[in-house]
């Protein structure tokens, strides 16, 4: 478990922005996170050049959250690390949030992923969120790494 604010549960969040890299950080290298999320990388992952950009979003409550990478006005590639205790349930309420956050108080107009077809639960995941599959294709998702084959998602804003 990681350390949030007491508030969240009062206010009925799941989530809140946040800076501080040491907490994604511990999510991201957890032996149960980092193995999806560096696709053979040799870690340990530093999300402080993520969270250091303030076009990018990141989002973290008691068990993960995501990094929403901006990419383009109003665009954001989403990339979401949750423990194995907050697999399910909660994971679906707090990506919800995060995504109500990201269209709603951050401005999103779309946000995208690429998930490795191998990885068959965040694929089903994705479209429990409302994600829909643009089809799959080959591409490099760390640099310097070979091409992987991906399914990518799209969910853009609601109509206002």
């Amino acid at each position: 478990m990681i350390a949030v604010p007491a508030i969240l549960p009062a206010c009925g969040r799941l989530v809140e922005r946040t800076a501080d890299a040491a907490a994604v950080n511990a999510v991201f290298n957890h032996p149960d996170v980092f193995p999806m999320l560096s696709l053979g990388f040799e870690g340990p992952l530093d999300a402080t050049p993520l969270i250091e950009n303030p076009r990018n979003l990141c989002f973290i409550g008691e068990y993960g959250g995501a990094v929403l990478v901006w990419t383009g006005p109003g665009i954001y590639d989403a990339h979401d690390f949750i423990l194995p205790e907050g697999r399910g349930r909660w994971a679906k309420a707090a990506c919800r949030q995060i995504l109500d956050l990201a269209f709603g108080a951050h401005g999103a107009r779309m946000v995208w992923a690429q998930t490795p077809v191998e990885n068959r639960a965040c694929r089903m995941f994705n479209r429990i969120l409302g994600f829909k599959s643009q089809g799959v294709e080959d591409a490099v998702l760390i640099p310097g790494t070979d091409p992987r084959r991906v399914e990518i998602f799209k969910m853009e804003a609601p109509c206002l």
